[in-house]
């Protein structure tokens, strides 16, 4: 489907948004720890700790900020591809009713994508397993006990 590859293609875009500024975050933690195992031996003390506390927020900051690009170019596929899923399923459904098929799977997968009817075939193959049909034992309640 054509709005398929667009909607791919936008959302690599948006991806690449995301990758882009992790890496500036990325190169800047790099950075401070470079700059503090430079200054490690000679800096006074309350400098160091300073400089350990500022890397230890840029840390969380990009771990933060991974969680929330990860969440939001989710929704962001959620938003474009739904709508495409949707209008395919629609398709597939259409087409099986219209031509009375009774499944339509992905040949890919093996996923059932469709099911109009049919007959349920369960009992078949208890009998061809030479073992009770057990789908009447669900239906019919059992009691227990008594007087």
């Amino acid at each position: 489907m054509p709005e398929y590859k667009t909607a791919y293609e936008e959302l690599n875009a948006y991806k690449q948004q995301y990758e882009t500024a992790l890496q500036a975050m990325q190169a800047d933690y790099e950075k401070m720890i470079q700059e503090f195992e430079a200054v490690r031996e000679t800096a006074p003390k309350v400098i160091l700790e300073t400089k350990a506390k500022d890397i230890e927020m840029k840390r969380q900051g990009i771990y933060d900020f991974q969680e929330q690009a990860s969440a939001d170019v989710s929704n962001e596929e959620l938003k474009k591809i739904d709508p495409i899923l949707k209008k395919a399923k629609d398709a597939i459904e259409k087409v099986g009713k219209a031509n009375n098929f009774v499944y339509i799977f992905d040949a890919g997968t093996g996923n059932l994508l469709y099911m109009g009817g049919g007959e349920d075939v369960t009992k078949l193959v208890c009998a061809e397993l030479g073992i009770p049909d057990f789908t009447n034992e669900a239906a019919t309640p059992t009691t227990t006990g008594g007087k």
